[in-house]
């Protein structure tokens, strides 16, 4: 054996995933990055149950897993060794999106369509609820060797993301700010995404009197507040601006412009255009969030700013499959129907 037993071995008992299945993965890691070679000496079960303070039970499960795939074998009174390099384990993930959405499901499709066959993937659903976030990980985490996650956001979440082994976990869609720094993934900067939409499409937003951004009670990604409020200083002398939860047809007025997330704002808008024979995109401006095939045949088409989902997906999909860790903010586009 040439190297320390802590190069070769890596153990968090705070880590979600069994012991004996760390040991696995820490092998598999140790011969992918060529800390063991073949015919390499493994450290003994007495080495390694002594070292961490494990029961051999949990050591001698991990090299029977191992030798079982083919990777190690043994010799009375040698001991275990290397006896393959040949690693490539088929990748079981386990991918955990908060809901399903239409643009959801263009960003899971585009995942799974860049993912070779030998790979399984298995969804659950957390529905933003930080007890079901960790009771999904806690339950499930054992039968998996790859995480994709869409983390939820809070103290509790972070805490359950810790469950994971970062080198196995990646981040997908949300979560920039918080956990860029310790997790690869494919994000949207939703600060930065709207402000640089704003800033390229101000002669569209110049046409109107006010501007608002419809950000209903419960929407979690606050960063677009954020990147809404940072371009209305720029402005303000042109146009009155203002973040509302909803819309009251009441209070719309000629010359407004909305930005809505929640489709049924969008309806309403739309709505209240047709009764008073307003020209979308001239009269009153609408911009949605999330692009998304009825949106293109509405009317005569409506604007979307939106994340691009397949994107997303073929960038997870290539991070996954290159072991390459990197942190990607996901393209943002502005796709103009001349609706805003």
């Amino acid at each position: 054996m040439k190297s320390d037993i802590n190069e070769i071995i890596q153990i968090d008992s705070a880590l979600a995933m069994p012991i004996y299945k760390q040991i696995v993965q820490s092998i598999y890691r140790s011969i992918d990055s060529g800390t063991l070679l073949k015919d390499d000496l493994l450290p003994s079960v007495n080495k390694v149950s002594e070292e961490f303070s494990l029961a051999r039970g949990s050591v001698f499960s991990a090299y029977n897993d191992l030798r079982a795939a083919g990777i190690i074998d043994s010799i009375p009174g040698k001991g275990y060794f290397v006896s393959s390099t040949e690693t490539k384990q088929n990748k079981r993930i386990f991918l955990l999106f908060s809901t399903f959405t239409p643009y959801k499901e263009t960003l899971y499709n585009a995942l799974i369509n860049n993912l070779p066959k030998t790979c399984t993937v298995e969804i659950y659903f957390h529905h933003h609820s930080a007890k079901m976030f960790e009771s999904l990980i806690k339950e499930q985490a054992g039968y998996y060797n790859t995480f994709i996650i869409m983390p939820e956001g809070g103290t509790a979440a972070n805490n359950t993301l810790n469950l994971l082994d970062p080198r196995q976990t990646f981040l997908l869609d949300v979560g920039f700010k918080e956990y860029n720094t310790a997790y690869a993934g494919v994000y949207q900067n939703f600060e930065e995404d709207i402000y640089s939409i704003l800033v390229d499409a101000r002669n569209l937003v110049q046409k109107y009197k006010r501007l608002f951004l419809v950000f209903p009670d419960g929407q979690r990604t606050k960063e677009i507040i954020a990147g809404f409020n940072k371009f209305s200083k720029i402005t303000e002398e042109t146009t009155e601006t203002a973040v509302i939860n909803n819309i009251d047809p009441k209070d719309i007025q000629k010359g407004d412009a909305f930005i809505v997330i929640d489709d049924n704002h969008l309806v309403e808008v739309i709505k209240v255009a047709k009764e008073n024979k307003w020209k979308l995109g001239s009269d009153i401006g609408v911009l949605s969030y999330n692009e998304t095939s009825l949106k293109s045949v509405i009317g005569d088409g409506i604007s979307t700013v939106t994340t691009d989902f397949a994107a997303m997906g073929r960038s997870m999909a290539k991070m996954i499959l290159s072991g390459k860790k990197e942190v990607i903010e996901n393209p943002f586009i502005l796709i103009d129907r001349n609706s805003f």
